[in-house]
């Protein structure tokens, strides 16, 4: 992605009901005392450090409690996504954290995106649909779009999408 792709800020509410925020530190834990319905973190990843990447309210079919759902990357570039019982804040914010973002295209917009063809140095075309933002890292702005085509996914820069 070139600097010049401005992604818009996402200003969608954080949900009232988070009690952790947008880049906060987090410690991955189990539960103490133990819950036995919603089981426990391995100790291979209690102790893993993180941030808060982002916060969704779901009911969970384990109990059937509604409670925050968190998006946590670790310092190894894990992807987590767990109830509140399991992070223990660091008490502050990641400092590099990314305001946060959202696509400029919305969900469902057909596009002709350019892909590099199995022939070195030449492209094809393709038309599909935006299905969301593509991302290495929750730490960088997004690279670009997820693009489905039939019923594969590719990921592609702002530069290789044409909007139909």
């Amino acid at each position: 992605m070139t600097d010049e792709h401005r992604w818009p800020l996402d200003e969608t509410p954080w949900p009232e009901q988070a009690t952790l925020v947008y880049g906060e530190m987090v410690e991955l834990a189990t539960p103490y005392p133990p819950i036995p319905e919603l089981g426990r973190l391995g100790p291979e990843v209690v102790g893993s450090r993180g941030v808060v990447v982002a916060c969704v309210i779901e009911q969970d079919v384990r109990d059937g409690n509604v409670a925050p759902l968190y998006s946590v990357e670790t310092e190894d570039g894990s992807p987590w996504r767990l109830r509140p019982e399991f992070l223990v804040s660091r008490g502050g914010l990641h400092p590099d954290m990314p305001p946060r973002c959202r696509s400029d295209l919305p969900e469902g917009t057909r596009v002709r995106i350019r892909l590099e063809s199995d022939t070195p140095g030449a492209t094809t075309d393709a038309v599909g649909e935006v299905s969301g933002l593509w991302w290495t890292t929750p730490l960088e702005p997004p690279k670009g779009y997820v693009v489905q085509v039939g019923g594969f996914s590719h990921c592609v820069t702002p530069q290789q999408t044409e909007v139909l």
